[in-house]
């Protein structure tokens, strides 16, 4: 499957990296971005391997945790034969605001 790293998922990277560099380390930034990679890869192989959120207003959008960093979701959905990589953010947000119900993919 094709891979589809949205605008708002490539900026919620950087946001985040930024965050843990900054309240953290340079360190932990890396260690977060490495273990990301490692998930992103993961759902290329497995896509299914994500739980499908049925508390989000959209359908179909699946989370996967970072393995090293819990806390942080990553947000996708399968769409025919490629994968949209929506969001990725601590998972402590309140969740249902990051995707508006009228909203499509960007």
């Amino acid at each position: 499957m094709k891979l589809l790293a949205t605008p708002r998922f490539i900026a919620d990277v950087e946001d985040c990296a930024e965050y843990l560099h900054s309240e953290a380390s340079g360190a932990v930034a890396e260690g977060w971005r490495q273990s990301l990679k490692q998930a992103v890869r993961l759902i290329a192989e497995v896509p299914e391997i994500g739980r499908v959120r049925q508390d989000l207003p959209q359908p179909g959008i699946r989370t996967l945790n970072l393995r090293k960093y819990p806390a942080y979701l990553i947000f996708y959905r399968i769409e025919g034969k490629r994968i949209e990589l929506l969001r990725v953010r601590h998972g402590m947000m309140h969740l249902p605001g990051l995707f508006p119900e009228n909203a499509e993919g960007e």
